[in-house]
């Protein structure tokens, strides 16, 4: 491993983006020195023409307060955070970086230019309204990750709003950058939160903040939008080959060779974005502002704002309370996916017809056919993933249709607690239940799991008064349909185990598998997966995102048949299956209230609770001390079940 450096000065910047495109006609060139006199147009709302990007330069940060930083997020940089705020000089450096209060000499800041679909709606120049990218820096394994600041000043894009960012918001999005990260789940990163003396109006006064984040590239969909939007296609093509050339290894270095050059990143693109909402679905995760604005070409999940981790599973649960429609519910994601990928095919159109010798017909068929694989390759990461959880050792074609969708149908109809009730099941279902065993460990398993239990503490840390119906009243019919599934499950479990005993493997191999990551190349995107042959069909909106191409469908195979094996086999399985759950379904997830918890502490300038919760969600699935369960993984309080939160921050 390439030693970690102390120094913020050693950063690397190579700013390929600025390099390589088009800056803002009124924001030229590239001031070195610093502090730099700006013109008041660089922080002057504008529509930008004919531009990528505005030079801009982030506000003085008022008495900068460092809340909190990622040691492993740090690492990307070469910085080894630990030493490198044990110094107070090199302390210094890092929160002037991280504030925005010392800009290095050798890179100058820039916001970008974009548009975007609103809810459907074409919204026309958006852009980093209160982003502002510090640099790309390059590190020691020739990773680019650019590094940026949001709530740092207005820029060009900040329409009617400041450019500020309040705490609130800020500790939200960077707990949650980083636990997606933990989860596996493809994500950008947060570095640090920043608190300030800043006062900033929203509903209210409240208390400013900076997140430095970092991503590969902050290009999205809308990128690409708002130049066709105003026909011009070089500016179009010229930013779809700087992200090509940078950022898709695998398209420069000859792709798919039946296609081109463009239609082959497309179908990256496609790839990606359906691998990053199947994750979403697995891990339970509602974004709440799907926009094409909010959409990265990396595929990976992009600005944290009304999110929400599913508390009881609840298909239709909206996250976003400005969304009446319902139209980003956590059951809509998957379709929505498709439909701003539809977008963003649209807009790209003009670089395929070129592609195929000027042929609309023939770009509209490779159109057609780049976006058919998107269910594909949803459905069979999305069975992957719900088939860890599940601590099975394959994959089968069918276990969407048998076990997965079945399941879901199920907890659709008692709506327990999602993450609760698989780390709840790695424990108490067992391999050789008798039928009695079965019905009192899926009315256990139910009970753990509730969503509304009597004895969750009220909002004040006191006994709550009221809850709805008890498990008891409710788990009869409810336990039955868990306990009916629990036999298609021992069927599927028991069909992987051999006919006749071998020699007994140790758990030390299943304890060694690592939490479920994205799979990636540099920087944390997905390698490309070529899709499975064999997919099924289901009506279960787990199985088939709404409005898209179907699947091609398969047959199913039948369950072999229960094998006989010993009790202790049997036992020693069941030890290893709940080893093999609890890597794939975490223990700690930021849940609203949690949040809100940490934020109202570090309102009142105690950081712990933030840097406390950060800790466990860096390593989420490891059951931690029983104080640690107590406090941070416990059922939702009842006055917290389902919260809805707006876009404000």
């Amino acid at each position: 491993m390439n030693k970690l450096k102390r120094c913020v000065a050693d950063l690397r910047f190579t700013n390929t983006f600025t390099r390589e495109l088009i800056p803002d006609p009124r924001t030229p060139g590239e001031p070195l020195v610093r502090p730099t006199t700006r013109s008041p147009v660089a922080r002057t709302p504008r529509q930008v023409l004919g531009a990528h990007f505005s030079y801009t330069e982030p506000d003085q940060t008022p008495n900068p307060v460092l809340v909190s930083a990622s040691a492993p997020c740090a690492e990307l940089l070469d910085i080894d955070l630990l030493e490198t705020l044990k110094t107070p000089s090199e302390r210094d450096a890092f929160l002037g970086l991280v504030s925005g209060n010392s800009v290095p000499a050798a890179t100058n800041p820039w916001s970008l230019c974009y548009g975007g679909h609103q809810f459907g709606s074409w919204a026309a120049q958006l852009g980093d309204g209160r982003a502002i990218t510090i640099g790309e820096v390059t590190n020691s394994r020739n990773e680019k990750w650019e590094v940026q600041l949001k709530g740092a000043g207005m820029t060009p894009y900040s329409r009617f709003a400041d450019g500020y960012a309040v705490l609130r918001s800020s500790i939200r999005e960077y707990l949650c950058s980083e636990a997606m990260h933990h989860l596996g789940v493809p994500t950008t990163r947060a570095l640090s939160i920043v608190g300030s003396t800043r006062p900033v109006q929203r509903e209210t006064q409240e208390t400013g903040a900076v997140v430095c984040r970092l991503a590969p590239t902050w290009v999205r969909f809308g990128n690409f939008e708002l130049f066709i939007s105003r026909g011009d296609i070089p500016n179009m093509r010229k930013l779809a080959d700087w992200v090509i050339d940078n950022h898709f290894a695998d398209v420069v270095n000859g792709g798919d060779s039946q296609k081109g050059r463009y239609s082959s990143w497309l179908t990256d693109v496609v790839r990606r974005t359906a691998v990053m909402i199947a994750h979403w679905q697995a891990v339970g995760f509602c974004h709440g502002v799907m926009n094409t604005d909010n959409m990265s070409v990396l595929g990976l999940t992009l600005d944290y704002g009304p999110f929400q981790f599913l508390d009881k599973y609840d298909p239709e649960y909206i996250c976003n309370h400005s969304d009446t429609s319902g139209r980003y519910s956590f059951d809509s994601q998957p379709g929505v996916g498709f439909w701003n990928l539809t977008k963003l095919a649209s807009t790209i159109s003009p670089l395929i017809v070129a592609e195929v010798g000027d042929s609309r017909t023939k770009a509209e068929e490779t159109l057609r056919e780049i976006l058919a694989t998107y269910p594909v390759v949803f459905h069979n990461t999305y069975r992957e993933l719900m088939c860890k959880k599940l601590g099975l050792r394959t994959v089968r074609s069918d276990d969407l249709d048998e076990i997965i969708t079945p399941l879901m149908d199920v907890l659709g109809k008692v709506q327990p607690d999602y993450s609760l009730f698989f780390r709840s099941l790695s424990t108490d279902f067992k391999l050789a239940a008798s039928h009695d065993e079965d019905a009192a460990a899926a009315a256990a398993v139910l009970s753990a799991a509730s969503a509304n239990q009597a004895s969750c503490k009220n909002r004040n840390g006191g006994a709550s008064s009221s809850s709805s119906a008890s498990s008891a009243t409710a788990a009869p019919p409810l336990a039955g349909a868990l306990e009916a599934w629990y036999a298609k499950y021992r069927a599927r479990l028991l069909s992987e185990l051999p006919a006749s005993p071998a020699p007994v493997e140790t758990a030390a191999a299943d304890q060694q598998q690592q939490p479920p990551q994205p799979n990636g190349n540099i920087n944390g995107t997905p390698t490309p997966t070529a899709p499975s042959s064999s997919s099924s069909t289901t009506s279960s909106p787990h199985s088939s995102p709404p409005a898209i191409l179907p699947l091609p469908s398969s047959s199913s195979s039948s369950s072999s048949s229960i094998n006989h094996h010993p009790q202790s086999f049997l036992a020693h399985e069941d030890a290893l299956r709940t080893t093999r759950m609890k890597r794939a379904n975490p223990k700690y997830i930021l849940r609203n209230h949690l949040a809100q918890q940490v934020i109202e502490q570090a309102e009142q300038g105690d950081f712990n609770g933030v840097n406390e919760l950060l800790r466990l969600l860096q390593d989420p699935f490891q059951d931690g001390t029983l104080e640690e369960q107590g406090r941070w993984a416990g059922p939702v309080p009842s006055w917290a079940l389902e919260l809805k939160l707006s876009c404000s921050s």
